[in-house]
């Protein structure tokens, strides 16, 4: 024990000697270069004091850190040596035979056959171990521990008994001093035979506890579909539902508050789907408009404070109409998420429309990325990607917070732009894709079953169907002045994405509508094209040459469609 104490203070020496070197190196790196901040510690914003504050500190902190790591691993390994030493002291032990009374040698030497197969398992036994009818044979975890054959003579109370005895009994004595001994070898092989789990039946045992435990820890990190019962759609609208423990579920009447302002905080936080938002950021780009423009941080604080008190009122009265019509909702929900400076979206939330249009965007970006959207001669997709850009355009019923960018576009600021851009791009990518595949079908679609007539009604449906997406993409591409790629330059080929690629797409457009044998709707169209660039570019867009150069060979080559013998003259009214 004393040289184990001397180990150990050694070891102590070891771990400070480690913490003071990393806290010599810290105060060199870290501490000195601080100090000069002290002095103008009071102009600085709290979060920069603390980390001021922090870095003094760091030396302190650096030392308890290398010290303690230090020394839990001098401590696990004096334990591991420890344990070591332990297992070699037990051979030397002597067996606990001779801890009891010494019984006579006759009956020692009897005893010494019943022993010897398990000789070596006793010298290894610990010399503390409990008595075995102190352990429970019924338990399974305690029979793995139980010896075959127990050890003889390890109750002092079945001990024989002491050498005057013998002697004053004589031979009878001794004969029934070696009956006791056999009666007490048998009470103690009786439980051990008596009482036993089969070795199978233990197996199923085990497992069956091992796999309980293990499941209930998995069903504690793997949340369920009822462990985001807060469900919120952007898009267009912002509404909100709850959903109960049994699937029943309400939507939370959420009150808007002046121009829709606690709704736009809401969505500032929502839309971010987890990731968390600057206090001041927002109380500057997003409370700090309108009405509120002139108010300092701490009333905008207060307005903010309001906000989340009235929306967590609302949520409250949902549940609680739920709870009252039998319908419970135990999880923990909340709109907001914060530590001090910094605000998220509740783990109990989830916007469920932006996380259906970025899955369905997902598949698109795999089509993309592997090539398989230009692989084709004929132009024609796999139909896993046209599923997921119709589900996608399916999905999209609007910009973000459309409706009240339409109404109160005095409280939004620039922030917004991106999520609207982001969006809109998503939306405006799967109408193309879907634009290019129709537009290949009406020129190689042929079906081998159909006469000549009815191929060329479904490739004249096809032109249709790609005409119309093509006048989608060009209009909604230029339908909102909160797209930030919407750029309208004053000099020619200086213009944004979207009015570059509106442009081509409207002349695709013209041009599918040409095949079809209809002016009217060409000038119908494009005229409608071009009021609309001119009204958001104050005047200033003007068509390029490529695109009045398509129009006029579109109406020029209508005739030939239209008077061709393979179109009945009846589809001269399509439109």
């Amino acid at each position: 024990m004393p040289q184990e104490g001397k180990h150990t203070r050694t070891r102590l020496i070891v771990a400070c000697s480690v913490g003071m070197l990393i806290a010599i190196l810290v105060t060199i790196r870290i501490w000195l270069p601080s100090l000069s901040l002290l002095d103008q510690l009071s102009q600085f914003s709290p979060l920069v004091r603390t980390a001021i504050i922090v870095k003094i500190l760091s030396p302190l902190l650096s030392f308890l850190l290398a010290a303690g790591w230090v020394w839990v691993f001098l401590l696990i390994g004096e334990l591991w040596l420890s344990l070591r030493k332990n297992d070699h002291s037990t051979k030397s032990i002597r067996p606990m035979q001779e801890t009891t009374q010494k019984p006579r040698y006759k009956l020692e030497r009897r005893m010494t056959a019943h022993q010897s197969p398990h000789k070596e398992w006793e010298t290894r036994r610990p010399i503390a171990a409990p008595p075995l009818f102190q352990q429970d044979p019924t338990n399974p975890w305690q029979q793995a521990h139980l010896p075959i054959t127990p050890l003889p003579m390890t109750n002092p109370l079945w001990s024989p008994p002491d050498a005057s005895e013998k002697s004053k009994n004589g031979a009878d004595g001794e004969e029934r001093e070696e009956e006791k001994a056999i009666e007490a070898e048998q009470i103690l092989q009786s439980p051990v035979v008596d009482v036993p789990l089969q070795p199978q039946e233990l197996e199923k045992i085990i497992p069956a506890e091992g796999s309980k435990t293990f499941f209930s820890l998995q069903k504690s990190r793997e949340p369920t579909d009822f462990s985001k019962p807060v469900t919120l759609t952007l898009l267009k609208h912002i509404r909100c539902w709850v959903c109960a423990d049994d699937g029943t579920s309400i939507e939370v009447k959420l009150r808007r508050g002046e121009n829709a302002i606690r709704l736009i905080q809401l969505a500032y936080i929502a839309w971010k789907q987890g990731a968390s938002v600057d206090r001041d950021k927002m109380l500057t780009y997003v409370l700090a408009r309108g009405k509120r423009r002139e108010m300092n941080t701490d009333q905008l604080g207060e307005v903010f404070d309001a906000a989340k008190r009235y929306l967590r009122q609302d949520l409250d009265r949902a549940i609680k109409e739920l709870a009252k019509n039998g319908h419970q909702v135990t999880t923990d929900v909340d709109f907001f998420s914060n530590e001090p400076g910094f605000y998220w979206l509740h783990p109990s939330c989830r916007v469920i429309d932006l996380e259906k249009i970025d899955d369905l965007y997902h598949a698109i970006q795999i089509a993309r990325k592997e090539g398989v959207l230009d692989e084709k001669l004929n132009g024609t997709i796999p139909e896993w990607v046209i599923e997921a850009c119709q589900n996608l355009i399916g999905a999209y019923p609007g910009d973000f917070l459309q409706s009240f960018l339409e109404k109160f576009p005095e409280e939004f600021g620039a922030w917004v732009k991106e999520p609207v851009t982001l969006y809109r791009d998503k939306y405006l990518d799967a109408l193309l894709i879907m634009a290019n595949y129709e537009s290949a079908l009406g020129k190689s679609f042929l079906d081998p079953n159909l006469s000549v007539e009815q191929n060329e009604e479904h490739r004249r449906h096809h032109i249709g169907r790609a005409a119309q997406l093509f006048h989608d993409y060009a209009m909604y591409a230029v339908n909102t002045r909160w797209d930030q790629k919407l750029k309208f330059a004053y000099r020619a080929g200086k213009d944004g994405e979207r009015v570059v690629r509106a442009a081509r797409a409207m002349r695709r457009c013209v041009v599918e509508l040409g095949k079809l044998g209809n002016p009217d709707m060409i000038d119908q169209v494009y005229l409608a094209f071009k009021e609309r660039m001119a009204t958001l570019s104050e005047g200033n867009w003007k068509p390029d040459r490529d695109t009045e150069s398509d129009v006029i060979e579109a109406k020029r080559t209508t005739s030939a469609y239209r008077f061709s013998s393979q179109i009945p003259s009846r589809q001269d009214e399509h439109v």
